[in-house]
């Protein structure tokens, strides 16, 4: 390479990373308590990692534009993320995979899901966009490859499987979008032959397996259930206190107790019998008890009294008194927010193919 070139390119990088803080300025303001040395410390170091791993397949340059790539599309989900009030982690890099941020507190429908989806290759398409200006300002051709790496990167993520950014964001259009990505997944497994393509596809299948073929474990509204308890008690509990043995077919209705320890954040019944008190307690029973019942005594041969007890409940249909993703009022979107989420998704996705066409003849090639 020309001396004097590599110094414009040099020049010209340093320039983009000005450029970079000058345009992102105000908004990374929201980033610096992410960036304290404790947090940000192993994004750095993943970063560099990653940065590296890359550079054994590809020119330093291509391998540092990648992973900013990477670093403001993840940039824009904690961005939109924080937005909504939502805490996330600092993002984490894994040599090529890509990146993740992980979330404290999971969103409550399905619009804000949406909505820090579609942060992600809103920011990450403004990058790409940003660095094709670059390109087009300086004539170095590198910068039209990381470009082009960050249309395509972006792009892949709009494709409606989850957990790709597509998959979150189509949630708030309407959910047959998933049937188009099991077409489109597929095609693109068979054409980029990528192993973690076909990770992710099959892990969005069975998702789609579980959550509407295999049914009869979802809680349903107004459904009840019937947990079986088997309790052990030593014939002492009922002398003790004067009480009778119940007999084998006797049945009757026993008292409980059904509360949350705030320190744990764990569910527990504590189920009584007259006289004798508590004889058990379960934990992580989520629903609404209806009744307590003993059903049948057995006198085992070890001299101890066995009781089987019947737990009625229904399965809350909102976990811990918010939606879930099982909810069908997770998916309740206004057709206002069902357009905007349209328009975007498809727009922005029509604009990263155009742009990954127009781009591709200026991409050099990698030596």
């Amino acid at each position: 390479m020309d001396p004097k070139k590599k110094k414009s390119s040099i020049g010209t990088w340093l320039a983009s990373l000005g450029l970079l803080i000058i345009t992102f300025g105000s908004k990374l303001k929201v980033l610096f308590p992410l960036l304290k040395v404790g947090k940000f410390l192993p994004t750095f170091l993943s970063m560099i990692l990653s940065i590296w791993a890359y550079t054994l397949i590809a020119p330093f340059q291509v391998a540092f534009g990648l992973v900013m790539m990477i670093l403001i599309h993840e940039i824009g989900h904690v961005l939109a993320a924080k937005q909504r009030g939502l805490p996330v982690s600092a993002p984490a890099f894994i040599p090529f995979v890509g990146a993740f941020i992980t979330m404290k507190k999971q969103p409550q429908d399905a619009e804000t899901e949406a909505f820090i989806a579609l942060g992600g290759p809103l920011l990450g398409t403004v990058g790409a966009l940003g660095c094709w200006g670059l390109g087009y300002a300086t004539g170095d051709s590198y910068y039209y490859m990381i470009a082009y790496i960050g249309f395509f990167l972006n792009v892949f993520n709009l494709v409606p499987i989850h957990p790709l950014d597509g998959g979150r964001i189509v949630v708030a259009i309407s959910r047959w979008f998933w049937v188009i990505g099991l077409i489109v997944g597929l095609a693109l497994i068979i054409y980029l032959k990528s192993i973690l393509l076909t990770i992710i596809y099959v892990m969005f299948v069975y998702q789609l397996y579980t959550k509407y073929i295999r049914k009869k474990n979802s809680a349903k509204p107004g459904e009840v259930r019937v947990e079986m308890l088997s309790v052990k008690l030593d014939p002492y509990r009922f002398e003790e206190v004067g009480a009778y043995i119940p007999s084998e077919l006797h049945q009757r209705e026993l008292r409980y107790q059904y509360y949350t320890d705030l320190a744990s954040e764990q569910t527990y019944l504590d189920v009584f019998y007259p006289s004798v008190g508590r004889i058990a307690t379960i934990s992580d029973l989520h629903g609404e008890i209806k009744r307590a019942r003993l059903l049948r005594t057995h006198m085992l041969e070890d001299g101890k009294v066995e009781l089987d007890i019947g737990i009625e409940y229904s399965p809350f249909y909102m976990e811990n008194g918010k939606n879930s993703s099982d909810d069908k009022r997770y998916y309740d979107v206004s057709k206002r927010h069902r357009l905007i989420y349209g328009v975007s998704y498809l727009g922005l996705a029509t604009l990263l193919l155009y742009m990954m066409w127009i781009t591709q003849a200026m991409v050099p090639e990698v030596r």
